[in-house]
């Protein structure tokens, strides 16, 4: 009679400290994963505090809208020492309003070509619709919307990483009035 043998066979030890070391290595990457997306979310969030805490500020106390601000663009530092690694760049740019009269052309010659709405609306009556009320509507709503409607797009960016978040609104000029009269 032989005897079981006592203990593991070098194989078998060489075999278990190889599973035993292709699954410490495949924790510690995914360990490593997650720590860089933590770090990663950390900082957009951050970004996005910033951005909503300066969008904000301007927005409280929004600057005097003139012809020199269109596409005028700045870029500041904070002026908070714990975030001096951070800049922020504001745009301001006037909205742009397409002509109403050459939408609702398009929109009418697409429909029926016989009906009586859209004779209006062919090349044969434009001398009748460039001087329409319709004409003088769209043209003095285009202006006042251009006047007072502005965009604020500010974008906040870290100087080490380079990554940034940008946030855009819509700014309302109260002090411009609007204009109403429609001269005949």
């Amino acid at each position: 009679m032989k005897r079981a043998q006592q203990g593991f066979s070098l194989i078998e030890v060489m075999i278990a400290l190889t599973l035993f070391a292709v699954f410490v290595s495949a924790f510690l990457v995914s360990q490593g994963y997650n720590v860089s997306d933590s770090a990663l979310s950390e900082e957009q969030i951050k970004l996005h505090m910033l951005c909503e805490q300066k969008m904000q500020e301007i927005l409280i106390d929004t600057p005097k809208f003139t012809n020199a601000m269109v596409d005028l663009k700045e870029t500041k530092t904070f002026e908070d020492k714990d975030f001096s690694g951070y800049s922020w760049t504001i745009e301001w740019k006037k909205l742009k309003v397409p002509d109403f009269g050459k939408i609702f052309a398009s929109g009418a010659a697409a429909g029926a070509e016989g009906s009586e709405d859209n004779k209006y609306y062919n090349d044969d009556n434009k001398a009748q619709r460039n001087n329409s009320v319709e004409t003088m509507v769209f043209t003095k709503l285009k202006e006042n919307i251009e006047r007072i409607v502005w965009q604020v797009r500010l974008t906040v960016t870290n100087k080490e990483t380079n990554y940034s978040y940008s946030l855009s609104r819509w700014v309302t000029n109260y002090d411009e009035p609007v204009q109403l009269n429609l001269t005949f």
